[in-house]
């Protein structure tokens, strides 16, 4: 599916042309003040997630009683392709969450609106949110979204299995030497506790390994294929020897972030890569005790996942006033402070220090977590190579990396040989 969404976007966008040609005024900043109007957002999320988009609905049409506004919830696997459906029957959200991975095929497609006139009319500071957020959606100089739980890929220590191991904490400034001599140290297929694990078929789990030694998968313009040289990959490579050591587990190819957490937390595994949302459900788990750092380094230091998903305004939404006043609340202080209540998400907004009091659970771990976070916020942290077709060249890479990890072939055999395959993939979606 993902290698068939800038195509049926295009296909999508024309149609979507023909309605906007009929809309008139009502396609700019014209909404009535007094008219009550009805705007959609969409988002994805489970039960738990949807209790907080509703109670930040709620609030909002409590404070703005002329708007109302109509939730289009969806699972995160199906969620594209319903906007697509939407969109294609000129039925577009005006509000919608858009994962970063495909942010850059939105805005290439003109499917949603420049934000700039809004910011500028209502004076909305932008600087609320940290540097990286705002990379993320400044297309060409113009701000195109609102950043939406901006958090870093965390590498988590269980600190249970290193106690028991008698093996050192590292620090913050650990390198990738260090980190592959306490996954030696761990012994796993001996001691039953292996050094790491992480989800091998999402790219992100190894752009730590490859932006170490400098590397990065595409050029700093994003239109050339760079995996095949040896700064990027020699550290995946150290990581595949690890794996034929039989110091990661077997099983780690196939294993999803629930199947993470498990071995996390019965101490079958010292350090996973894991997610804001990931602490969250092992903070549940009874006698749990972790902590969050920053991935290792080596010749670059930032090499920590630091990513945001964008609160985006449709192109053709003929309510466009009302939207951004959702937009606004849903990410200013009002919504931030729901969602951190609830802890859907960490604290991202720079103007706010008693957020991080309300997310942490007093006793609970880790301990560090606001630390961590904003030494990679300032720090430890690396963008996404983000562009038009990203989704579809990190897709294309997968079964590279997990060839690569099971023996199959070195990693300079399998980075070389898949690159005219996703040189085409960027060629295209020049």
């Amino acid at each position: 599916m993902k290698k068939t969404l800038s195509v049926l976007l295009m296909a999508i966008l024309s149609v979507g042309m023909v309605f906007a040609s009929g809309q008139s005024e009502q396609d700019g900043v014209t909404d009535s003040k007094n008219e009550v109007v009805t705007i959609k957002y969409a988002f994805w999320g489970n039960p738990d997630a949807i209790g907080v988009e509703q109670d930040i609905i709620e609030a909002f049409e409590a404070s703005h009683p002329n708007i109302k506004v109509e939730p289009v919830v969806s699972g995160y696997n199906d969620y594209n392709s319903k906007i697509m459906t939407m969109i294609a029957g000129g039925m577009a959200p005006d509000v919608m969450r858009i994962d970063s991975y495909n942010f850059s095929d939105f805005t290439a497609l003109n499917a949603v609106e420049n934000l700039d006139t809004y910011i500028e009319k209502s004076n909305f500071d932008i600087n609320i949110y940290p540097t990286a957020a705002i990379d993320e959606i400044t297309v060409d100089g113009s701000v195109y979204a609102l950043p939406w739980a901006t958090a870093p890929l965390y590498m988590l220590i269980n600190l249970n299995a290193f106690e028991k191991a008698g093996i050192e904490l590292p620090s913050y400034d650990w390198t990738m030497d260090d980190f592959f001599e306490i996954v030696e140290a761990f012994d796993g297929s001996n001691s039953g506790c292996y050094g790491y694990a992480t989800e091998c078929d999402q790219l992100s789990s190894f752009l730590p390994f490859i932006w170490a030694d400098g590397g990065n998968v595409l050029s700093d313009d994003l239109n050339t294929y760079t995996l095949d040289n040896p700064n990027a990959y020699t550290q995946v490579q150290r990581l595949a020897d690890q794996y034929k050591k039989g110091n990661l587990p077997k099983d780690t190819i196939t294993a999803d972030a629930d199947t993470l957490t498990r071995w996390f937390t019965n101490n079958t595994v010292a350090m996973r890569s894991g997610s804001s949302m990931d602490i969250l459900t092992i903070q549940n788990v009874e006698g749990a005790k972790f902590e969050a750092y920053p991935m290792p380094g080596s010749v670059v230091k930032n090499t920590t996942v630091y990513k945001s998903n964008e609160i985006c305004m449709s192109k053709n939404s003929k309510n466009k006033d009302a939207a951004w006043e959702f937009m606004k609340f849903l990410r200013g202080n009002s919504g931030e402070t729901l969602y951190v209540q609830a802890r859907r998400t960490p604290p991202m907004l720079l103007n706010d220090d008693t957020l991080w009091d309300q997310f942490l659970t007093p006793g609970k771990y880790p301990q560090n977590i606001k630390d961590a976070a904003n030494q990679i916020a300032t720090i430890y942290g690396h963008k996404l190579p983000l562009r038009k077709g990203y989704a579809e060249i990190a897709t294309t890479l997968t079964p590279t990396f997990q060839s690569v990890m099971i023996g199959n072939e070195s990693a300079e055999e399998g980075f070389s040989k898949i690159a005219d395959k996703v040189q085409a993939v960027i060629d295209r979606n020049n």
